[in-house]
């Protein structure tokens, strides 16, 4: 019978993963928020910003 991992290191799956899919689960780590949170999206400088009501 053969036997199966019950856990897998890290480094391996961080190895399976695509360059979208490392940017979709990627985290920032922010001691004042106490960890490691999503991140946010940031504005890209030159765009409009879609908030404007003008």
């Amino acid at each position: 019978m053969p036997k199966f991992r019950t856990s897998m290191p890290m480094s391996e799956l961080r190895d399976k993963l695509t360059p979208e899919q490392r940017q979709q689960h990627e985290t920032t780590y922010q001691a004042s928020r106490g960890g490691s949170f999503r991140t946010e999206q940031k504005p890209v400088p030159g765009t409009p910003n879609q908030n404007n009501r003008g």
